[in-house]
């Protein structure tokens, strides 16, 4: 009898997930902090809709695994997740940075990042067509062990950067 007076509720649901529009998987925020000795942790903020938040917690789609992936992808280097919440994710990228002394202090390079590619692997699982990927946070910021910070607004990666600290 609860069956037959479910069939309704979960027809109704089933049309409204087709009729809605798509969701969106909103990068808000990306925080790259490299350590004294070239180690980085990166903070990423991200923004779930509804079914985003459902197949999460289906186990479906895992937003840190994904970033984690693009992550190892683009640096070539493990990278180890360090927590999870519902709308963010922090992880460690040893070695990110690379360090050359020189007579004017200590040069920390970091390479370059951009997530556009990552975008074009999402679009091929299965639940593609059901979300919209936007990997652009509203703000990037890169932090040197100085406390020296670049800013990027709006893009989708961070060129090469440099810095250099005096002795």
């Amino acid at each position: 009898m609860i069956a037959m007076r479910s069939i309704p509720l979960i027809l109704l649901l089933l049309i409204l997930s087709l009729v809605m529009p798509a969701g969106a998987f909103t990068a808000d925020d990306l925080a790259l902090t490299i350590q004294e000795n070239g180690d980085a942790e990166i903070r990423f903020e991200y923004t779930l809709n509804w079914m985003e938040r459902f197949a999460v917690f289906l186990r479906i789609a895992d937003p840190a695994d994904e970033f984690r992936s693009a992550l190892e992808r683009a640096y070539k280097k493990p990278v180890e997740v360090q927590s999870v919440s519902s709308g963010s994710a922090v992880f460690r990228v040893g070695g990110l940075a690379s360090l050359k002394e020189s007579d004017e202090g200590l040069r920390y390079s970091v390479p370059a990042l951009d997530f556009s590619y990552a975008v074009v692997e999402l679009e091929k699982y299965w639940f593609a067509p059901l979300v919209q990927v936007d990997l652009t946070p509203d703000l990037t910021t890169l932090t040197f062990p100085d406390g020296h910070t670049e800013s990027f607004v709006q893009v989708a990666g961070i060129p090469a950067t440099s810095h250099t600290i005096s002795f």
